[in-house]
């Protein structure tokens, strides 16, 4: 069925598929939109029943429409950095925390190939017989139907990503079947990452979410990690993708190498001694009132002096001021002050980060990709492991990395 489509009913589609998923409005495929909504038509639907339907966002078109705009990429082992921190460094820090279970959940599972690898990872790091269990999530249940088959061909292998752990065997030319020791510990039910996960499903100490987050509305996302943060355990670690966050969430602190994205929630004991030393600090840094004196008159007028041009604030100085603009919600404020903050300083990576991200999250993507290739370029010249002075000091190949995965998931959308 050819010719143009009523664009109120567009336009209410792309609503409802925003509204299930988070997703920003660039992140909705309008091919994959089209595609849904002339299917029905070709079925001898109309627009006006269509419209219809689609005032009740849970119904059949709506999840046509979801399943449709979904990114279905996923493989074993998918940056398979995650799982080797997660078995030589988290793991072991989780049992020396007296830790008499381990459970994992992998949030955005698609057709399940992560969950199950990090079922297969924690199995493998862990004593014969140790309690593990892996949930893995999905908001289309045809997605999860797949994973629960446990069956997959080529394309869930890939050579860019290793065969970490025990996985999987061989049951055909071109055809694995997950383990059964990795299955009977790994587990998948529907839930939506704008909703808080079920009680049921209790808490994890490791969740992944990964490559899902990028394609949120600022709102979403900061939404998404504000409930995943609330089902991890103290000391739980929570791993996302490369440039879906560009700060630590609030009560947790990153682990790892800057690139890995790994972040740890602290423990009540933790946060206790963060606040007693916030509060030393600020009874230190409080001004002694200095003893009054009578002003003097002077004896005859003070000679006019040219009072010296301050020199602009150090830039790390500038940026945090953005950040506070930004944690009051002072966006506009916030662009503001970094973009004097680049035009002063162009070298300063993390302003021209910081710049690019806010204008991402603000929908000008326009403007963020110059910023994107301007840090690439200027990351590039460092040495790797070289510190950048800002907020938190971090190594040139995480800004690189930063400006990397951003530009290709541009090119791939």
């Amino acid at each position: 069925m050819s010719g143009a489509l009523d664009p109120r009913l567009l336009a209410r589609a792309r609503e409802v598929v925003a509204s299930i998923t988070g997703f920003r409005n660039d992140a909705i495929a309008s091919e994959a939109v089209d595609r849904v909504v002339r299917a029905e038509l070709a079925r001898g639907r109309t627009a006006p029943d269509l419209l219809g339907e689609l005032l009740h966002p849970v119904s059949h078109l709506a999840t046509a429409l979801v399943k449709a705009i979904l990114v279905g990429e996923t493989y074993f082992f998918r940056h398979p950095e995650h799982f080797r921190f997660i078995s030589h460094e988290a793991v072991p820090a989780a049992l020396q925390r007296g830790a008499l279970a381990l459970r994992g959940w992998s949030a955005g599972c698609a057709s399940g190939e992560e969950a199950y690898s990090l079922a297969a990872c924690l199995q493998a790091s862990l004593p014969h017989g140790f309690p593990v269990e892996v949930l893995g999530t999905d908001i289309h249940e045809a997605s999860l139907e797949a994973a629960r088959r446990a069956t997959y061909g080529t394309w869930s292998r890939r050579e860019s990503a290793p065969r970490l752990f025990p996985l999987y065997s061989e049951t055909g030319e071109r055809e694995v079947t997950i383990l059964p020791p990795v299955r009977r510990i790994t587990t998948f039910a529907q839930a939506n990452l704008l909703a808080p996960l079920p009680e049921r499903f209790g808490r994890f100490d490791f969740i992944l979410c990964r490559n899902v987050l990028t394609y949120f509305t600022p709102a979403a996302r900061d939404a998404a990690i504000s409930l995943l943060s609330r089902t991890l355990n103290p000391g739980g670690w929570l791993f996302l993708g490369a440039v879906e966050v560009d700060r630590v969430p609030a009560g947790m602190v990153r682990e790892g190498p800057p690139e890995l994205q790994a972040f740890r929630l602290l423990t009540q004991e933790e946060l206790n001694a963060r606040a007693a030393a916030a509060s030393r600090a600020a009874t230190l840094a409080r001004p002694v009132a200095a003893p009054s004196r009578r002003p003097v008159a002077p004896l005859m007028p003070a000679p006019v002096r040219e009072v010296p041009v301050a020199p602009p604030p150090p830039p790390t100085r500038q940026h945090l001021n953005a950040l506070e603009r930004i944690e009051e919600g002072d966006e506009v404020g916030a662009s503001s002050v970094l973009e004097a903050l680049v035009r002063q300083a162009p070298d300063y990576l993390p302003g021209l980060l910081e710049l690019a991200l806010l204008r991402e999250r603000s929908g000008a993507r326009e403007g963020a990709v110059p910023l994107m290739r301007a840090l690439r370029s200027r990351a590039e010249r460092l040495p790797p492991d070289q510190l950048v002075e800002g907020p938190e000091a971090l190594p040139a190949r995480f800004y690189q990395a930063s400006a990397d995965a951003y530009l290709n998931q541009g090119a791939l959308e």
